[in-house]
């Protein structure tokens, strides 16, 4: 895989916090797809199904607008990388919704997030590329807080919920190193392709037919606005900063998303939940402001170079 190059940073931000800040914002914008789903009262392959036939043209349209110009060249180049980040980020879907539709919301959400874990061993692996020792701090303090949570939701879950989505923990981690190995490319198509490879693994067992009127409602927008604009954001972090520092703010959708399962649909989480989540906060906190100062009094440490 080719080494990372320089991406200029918009909006006149170092291309440290640009990424720091369109990757938080995905992540919030995320956080919203438990309550969604936990909403939507169809079974999970015809989920999967329309899921992912309504992110597909999403994530593509949030491409066009943000490429504009030029677009049809990054679909060009995206080349085999782009395909193993597509067949990744396809497996990463069919694992979260197996996950999210057979255990808890909280529980899913603490697996995905060894996201960053695998994030950093596959950078190390394959790019060959150093991850800041703040972020392996951080990694560890993030682990230190699942390990909490683990103890107060695993119970809930079966084995098969709980292994789809440390499956899915291992894809969207190599998803993440995929982009960050191409910084050159918008590779927003390959995850939209990603996306329509997922309908395609849930349409045979689908049945569309069963979402009434208002599980519609939730679907567009969880795949025509959510999923769309948190994956394109999150697809576009790796061009600018270390896919581990990208999968450890997805460590803030544990918190967010199941606070957010909690106050809409009364999944009420664990004492375990709350506390791991607090340590959670204080860990991504203390990452930003460690990035950010190291930034500050020295430039030529910006990340992504």
């Amino acid at each position: 895989m080719s080494s990372p190059t320089r991406q200029p940073a918009p909006l006149g931000l170092s291309r440290t916090a640009f990424g720091l800040l369109i990757t938080i914002v995905g992540v919030l914008v995320l956080s919203f797809e438990g309550v969604l789903i936990r909403s939507i009262e169809v079974d999970s392959w015809t989920l999967l199904f329309l899921r992912g036939m309504l992110a597909a043209p999403g994530l593509f349209l949030f491409f066009l607008i943000v490429e504009r110009r030029g677009w049809r060249d990054q679909v060009r180049s995206m080349g085999l990388a782009g395909l193993l980040a597509a067949v990744l980020f396809a497996i990463d879907n069919v694992g979260f919704i197996y996950s999210i539709t057979h255990t808890s919301v909280a529980n899913t959400l603490l697996l995905i997030s060894l996201s960053p874990l695998f994030a950093g061993l596959f950078t190390r692996m394959v790019l060959r590329e150093r991850v800041p020792r703040r972020t392996w701090l951080a990694i560890g303090g993030g682990a230190v807080a699942t390990l909490i949570i683990m103890l107060g939701s695993l119970v809930e879950g079966d084995l098969a919920g709980t292994i789809a989505g440390f499956i899915a923990a291992a894809a969207i981690g190599g998803t993440l190193v995929v982009l960050r190995a191409h910084p050159h490319l918008n590779m927003v198509p390959a995850v939209a392709l990603g996306s329509g490879l997922a309908a395609l693994v849930g349409l045979p067992a689908s049945v569309p037919s069963s979402a009434d009127s208002q599980d519609w409602v939730y679907l567009v927008a969880l795949g025509l606005i959510v999923v769309p604009v948190a994956f394109g954001l999150i697809a576009t972090g790796p061009r600018y900063i270390p896919a581990a520092e990208v999968a450890l703010f997805l460590l803030l959708e544990t918190v967010l998303g199941a606070l957010l399962v909690w106050a809409v649909i009364g999944e009420v989480p664990t004492v375990a939940t709350v506390v791991g989540g607090l340590i959670l906060v204080v860990v991504l906190a203390a990452h930003s402001v460690a990035t950010l100062r190291s930034l500050a009094e020295d430039p030529s440490t910006d990340i992504a170079k």
